[in-house]
């Protein structure tokens, strides 16, 4: 059997796709998945009301740029300091979900701002009490 398709509207001709029989037990145990954005396990000193007031930034977090809307002679703190003090949250909100499976998900998100004026989304897990750099969007 052949059937057409185009890529996109208007993206040029028609090109044949063949279908026929799948080989689907080989194609399976080949087919390996690779977590992508993994959070990153990080320390966080907690205020009284339990909402994040410093994190400990890894040192692979301190090596992404640092993106600041002043001028770099203005920046009073070095740019490889492990403990940043938390100058806001943005953001938060709460993910309860795949509460039917042996590891439900429960977290608190919040996207936060450091002294440094650096802009990261991290997360408490409710379930376990860590707190996690979620890599990805910041």
């Amino acid at each position: 059997m052949v059937a057409h398709t185009r890529k996109t509207p208007g993206a040029g001709p028609l090109r044949s796709v063949k279908s026929g029989p799948v080989n689907s037990g080989a194609a399976n145990q080949d087919m390996q998945f690779l977590s992508l954005n993994l959070p990153v396990p990080i320390e966080v000193v907690e205020d009284s009301a339990g909402r994040p007031a410093a994190v400990a930034i890894p040192p692979t977090i301190n090596n992404r740029p640092t993106r600041s809307r002043r001028p770099a002679q203005q920046q009073t703190q070095p740019p490889n300091l492990a403990a940043q003090k938390i100058t806001a949250i943005n953001d938060l909100w709460q993910v309860n979900d795949e509460w039917w499976r042996e590891r439900p998900i429960s977290r608190r998100y919040y996207q936060i701002t450091t002294q440094n004026d650096r802009r990261l989304t991290i997360f408490r897990d409710d379930l376990n009490g860590s707190w996690y750099w979620q890599k990805g969007g910041d």
